[in-house]
């Protein structure tokens, strides 16, 4: 081999490789998804947004369950009146 071919196959290795890992995470992809600050304003965020969801479903979850009990409570009355009639 000359070295014309030599340097056209390195140039070859080179640019397939880079191809290759064109798509991979870099050192500085991880080094700016690690500082602490951005992490810990996800961190907030999220915990809001799973407060903000846990107090919606309180709100209507309670209701929901005082209209069922309350209609327990009437099914059981009607229940007991109808027991004694027939009795």
């Amino acid at each position: 081999m000359n070295d014309d071919t030599i340097t056209d196959l390195k140039q070859f290795i080179t640019a397939t490789l880079s191809q290759q890992f064109s798509n991979y995470v870099t050192k500085d992809d991880i080094t700016e998804l690690a500082t602490k600050s951005d992490l810990k304003k996800l961190e907030t965020k999220l915990e809001t947004k799973i407060d903000n969801i846990q107090n919606a479903i309180d709100e209507s979850a309670i209701p929901f369950t005082h209209a069922v009990d309350d209609q327990v409570q009437d099914h059981e009355r009607r229940l007991k009146r109808l027991e004694t009639k027939a009795v």
